[in-house]
């Protein structure tokens, strides 16, 4: 089963996009009328979908996930100032590690060099 992506509001929409338009499912927050709210209710939303959340919103969100008895997974980008094509290479790469792994209270940290680790958050 493929990821099901909700893109944060500090990736551009033309990700998600993009992304729709090679058979991903992705939608962006605004997609869903969320630009501006509260990242724990990003969370929730993700979570009712059964979305992976995707962002560079690396430090609000590892806070929000630790406290978190469960979350769909989030994708945590390291590197906030990549423009969009960047984004959209960084994400692609983030769907292809994901590939089939369970991202049920995982992270997917992709870091500033481009590699990428799994985490468990919170820890199990």
């Amino acid at each position: 089963m493929q990821a099901k992506l909700l893109i944060d509001e500090d990736l551009s929409p033309s990700v998600a996009q993009a992304l729709s338009a090679e058979g991903v499912d992705a939608c962006h927050v605004r997609d869903r009328k969320m630009l501006g709210g509260a990242d724990h209710r990003v969370l929730d939303r993700a979570f009712k979908e059964d979305r992976i959340l995707v962002t560079a919103n690396v430090e609000d969100f590892v806070k929000i996930a630790r406290r978190r008895e469960l979350h769909a997974g989030i994708v945590l980008i390291e590197d906030g100032g990549l423009v969009r094509a960047q984004q959209l290479a960084v994400v692609k790469s983030a769907v292809d590690f994901i590939g089939e792994h369970d991202m049920a209270n995982r992270v997917l940290w992709v870091r500033t060099d481009g590699s990428m680790e799994f985490e468990d958050v919170p820890p199990g």
